[in-house]
């Protein structure tokens, strides 16, 4: 995971994603249309932060279970009170934010709660298989060596 971190730019296809990790982008372009200049960065880092620690915070659990027998999964619950206050206090786009770092870390890492990193494949949207890591990093390492002559 490293050697690929330390290969790989932001636009790479191949890289590495925290999952459970509140989409930080989103959140600066939320305070960049809410705040005046001098505050954005003060608002965005305050909002990251509680909302991560929020994410982290093993005693709020905004989950329900939906299906029967062998279909019974758990699921966001969208009537939650805090995703409520947070939708109403930031928008819809906010929420979402955290509902899908909440059903990531959910996925990755139930029980303990804090941000795992996992192979993805920003391309497609999923977790990249390793031979799709390995051919990235391959290509890398490839494309480096042709800088470098």
């Amino acid at each position: 995971m490293q050697g690929l971190r330390d290969l790989s730019c932001e636009g790479s296809l191949i890289r590495v994603k925290r999952m459970g990790q509140v989409d930080e982008k989103l959140f600066m372009k939320v305070c960049k249309q809410k705040f005046i200049d001098e505050n954005v960065e003060v608002e965005y880092a305050m909002l990251c932060s509680k909302w991560q620690n929020a994410l982290n915070d093993s005693a709020w659990h905004p989950f329900k279970r939906v299906g029967t027998g062998e279909n019974m999964k758990e699921v966001v619950d969208d009537e939650d009170e805090k995703l409520k206050s947070l939708r109403e206090e930031w928008g819809e786009d906010v929420k979402n934010a955290v509902k899908t770092a909440l059903e990531e870390m959910n996925e990755f890492n139930p029980s303990g709660r804090y941000s795992v990193p996992v192979l993805w494949n920003f391309e497609h949207g999923r977790k990249a298989t390793l031979k799709e890591g390995i051919s990235h990093m391959t290509q890398q390492i490839k494309n480096l060596k042709r800088k470098r002559t």
